[in-house]
């Protein structure tokens, strides 16, 4: 039997939490999933109902889970650099996609070689993205920034 399409309740998508809905995962062939999964854990202890689609994702997969689950938030991770590529037009497939209201934040590891974070942002941002973390140095700016964009949320 097929799995049904899109996220499955599991244990990375808490159907019982209350707050605002995020999805989360790891672009392009990147397979790190520590991280990601550390990631989902405190969004969970910080109020939020993660969506966790793993490894491996391409722009379709993010904007086909934010419209299933009416996610109002995605996090994109990305550990290997991949993100460069994998992420150019984010922004405009999710306008296309009816889903201009969703938050797009990409974090990790997103290029490759040792770029200043100032030049990775500004790069991200032409993407689409509303917030940018390029090798930030824990989660805490990501769990502030989501709750200072969706609101307080419940703790």
């Amino acid at each position: 039997m097929d799995a049904p399409p899109g996220p499955v309740p599991g244990p990375d998508i808490l159907d019982g939490a209350s707050g605002p809905g995020v999805v989360i995962g790891v672009v392009g062939h990147d397979i790190h999933v520590v991280a990601n999964r550390i990631l989902t854990i405190g969004l969970a202890e910080e109020g939020f109902r993660p969506y966790n689609l793993g490894t491996s994702n391409d722009i379709v997969d993010f904007a086909d889970a934010a419209w299933e689950t009416s996610a109002r938030a995605v996090l994109v991770a990305s550990i290997n650099g991949e993100g460069e590529g994998a992420c150019a037009g984010f922004g405009a497939h999710f306008a296309a996609a009816g889903l201009a209201d969703v938050l797009l934040y990409a974090g990790g590891n997103l290029v490759v070689g040792d770029r200043p974070s100032s030049e990775v942002e500004q790069l991200f941002t032409g993407y689409g993205f509303h917030r940018v973390f390029h090798r930030p140095p824990s989660f805490r700016q990501v769990f502030d920034a989501l709750k200072r964009d969706l609101g307080d949320v419940r703790r």
